[in-house]
């Protein structure tokens, strides 16, 4: 067995605990150890000779074998039998999900982009180029989906983008740049905001106006609301000069 044992902290687990859990403190309840403490229990005797080893209670090596006690506790008792304690940030399947370059399908809600068309005055976009179907679900006149790559193609007039949120999305964001200093189209691209980020500062470079949206996302899926997203949004907009006037950030 490996003598370091990783803690996972949970990535939707609230900010105040997550800082907590990097410093040590916490509840073993709320988070992920690679190695069960019933585990570490079992093969160092039990618990009457876990709690004399580690010098803790009995009650608390206890409440440890169950999934419960603090994560100090935890690491005492792991110090006592070997072992380290490393804990670092773990990524959900649903951060994953909404992270991945490889799936596409998350869903604008519908009242975001239909808010947008209101704003510009417009009953359609004339391009969604990030289109999970050729479709929609957004209203536009044409859409790019995943086998037709939208990075390849000219974008002109309103254009909405909500493009993956793995490695690709600098990508997305060189050629929102790359379509508005052509002054072909105004555009809206829903992105996490992340602000330290180097896409992000060329985004701001070139002229984006950002604007922060308030709460979190609830993306959908194949038509249907799906999960929130576990990470804040903006839209950056790269307006042309007829629009610029519409539009207040």
């Amino acid at each position: 067995m490996n003598r370091t044992i990783l803690i996972k902290i949970p990535a939707d687990l609230p900010t105040h605990a997550a800082y907590r859990a990097r410093h040590g403190v916490g509840a073993m309840a709320m988070l992920r150890p690679a190695v069960p403490a019933a585990n570490l229990i079992s093969r160092a005797g039990g618990i009457r000779a876990v709690a004399r080893l580690a010098r803790l209670s009995k009650d608390t090596v206890l409440a440890l074998s169950k999934g419960k006690g603090s994560l100090r506790s935890y690491t005492t008792m792991a110090a006592a039998l070997g072992f380290s304690v490393q804990v670092e940030d773990g990524k959900s399947r649903r951060w994953r999900a909404l992270h991945s370059s490889a799936f596409q399908c998350w869903e604008t809600p519908p009242e975001l982009w239909q808010s947008i068309l209101a704003r510009l005055n417009i009953s359609h976009f004339d391009l969604d180029p990030c289109s999970p179907r050729g479709d929609g679900p957004v209203r536009a006149l044409r859409h790019f989906t995943e086998r037709d790559n939208g990075l390849l193609h000219p974008w002109q007039g309103h254009v909405w983008v909500n493009p993956p949120y793995g490695r690709a999305l600098s990508q997305w964001i060189d050629k929102a740049i790359q379509e508005h200093q052509h002054g072909r189209a105004t555009i809206a691209a829903l992105v996490p905001s992340r602000t330290g980020t180097r896409w992000w500062h060329r985004a701001i470079a070139s002229g984006a106006r950002p604007e922060f949206l308030a709460g979190r996302i609830r993306f959908w899926r194949d038509g249907q609301p799906g999960d929130t997203a576990p990470f804040d949004s903006a839209i950056l907009w790269w307006l042309r000069q007829d629009d610029a006037q519409v539009i207040q950030c």
